[in-house]
């Protein structure tokens, strides 16, 4: 972990201090360490790159869960190194995609994967704040078994990126809740247990009042929420986040590239 935090000191968003939180992330995100490669000088860590192994969209894919490079050790194409060593054992091992994602103001590693040969795929929006104090009645909210087939029929998971996937949230600790309307699923959030964030949220009405019954319920959880990864394409779904009153702080592409 020493070169993780010394990789990341500068990064563009200031990142948790605590060790088993990324240990955590990375299991739910289904890490292989096996097939996670690193660079090495004088027998010291200077740049790596974990991947999570999984099979999506019917493919197995190799997804780049982190990647860093010590900054007295950026120019050297390091990354381009590893992905020449992993590529031959990724197509071995029968993986036919990897996919990463990377914040759009990070030029220089875009500019890198793109020539390692990614493309750009889609693109995500992060959102945070504090939730409007819109408080509708009239609905019921229901805990719901965290079972992946049934979840997965709330929702297409192809909006979703790797981390917010269902099969990747059944691996932790996430509550998952449907908001009841005249016997019938209006919306659905899957949240974790503290600190607001929210992996998934759907509405599955044209109900004006939709959107306010779900974040009225949300709010209840916790005033400040935090929901990242929002594919661009969705523009309802935009529109009713920033109407009550998160802020689109961050953005990321999700890149991909056909092994």
């Amino acid at each position: 972990m020493v070169c993780f935090f010394q990789a990341f000191h500068d990064y563009y968003v200031d990142l948790f201090k605590d060790h088993g939180y990324y240990e955590e992330r990375w299991r739910m995100a289904k890490v292989q360490y096996d097939l996670s490669f690193g660079v090495f000088h004088h027998g010291n860590l200077v740049g790596f790159v974990l991947h999570a192994i999984d099979t999506r969209d019917g493919l197995l894919t190799a997804y780049n869960a982190c990647t860093g490079v010590l900054p007295e050790y950026r120019g050297q194409k390091l990354i381009h190194s590893i992905y020449d060593h992993s590529i031959p054992i990724f197509k071995a091992n029968g993986i036919k995609r990897c996919t990463l994602e990377v914040i759009t103001e990070n030029i220089r590693a875009i500019k890198t994967y793109t020539s390692i040969g990614f493309r750009t795929t889609k693109l995500f929006h992060c959102f945070s704040g504090n939730l409007n104090g819109v408080q509708v009645q009239d609905q019921e909210i229901r805990e719901v078994e965290f079972d992946v087939k049934s979840l997965m029929s709330h929702s297409s998971q192809q909006w979703y990126s790797w981390e917010n996937h269902v099969r990747a949230l059944a691996r932790g600790n996430f509550r998952a809740f449907e908001i009841h309307v005249n016997n019938q699923v209006e919306s659905f959030f899957i949240m974790a247990p503290t600190g607001g964030y929210v992996a998934q949220i759907e509405v599955m009405t044209d109900n004006i009042l939709a959107w306010d019954r779900l974040f009225s319920i949300m709010s209840r959880h916790s005033a400040h929420i935090k929901i990242n990864n929002v594919d661009s394409r969705l523009s309802d779904k935009i529109t009713h986040l920033l109407k009550a009153g998160l802020q689109n702080k961050l953005n990321q592409f999700e890149m991909e590239m056909t092994l």
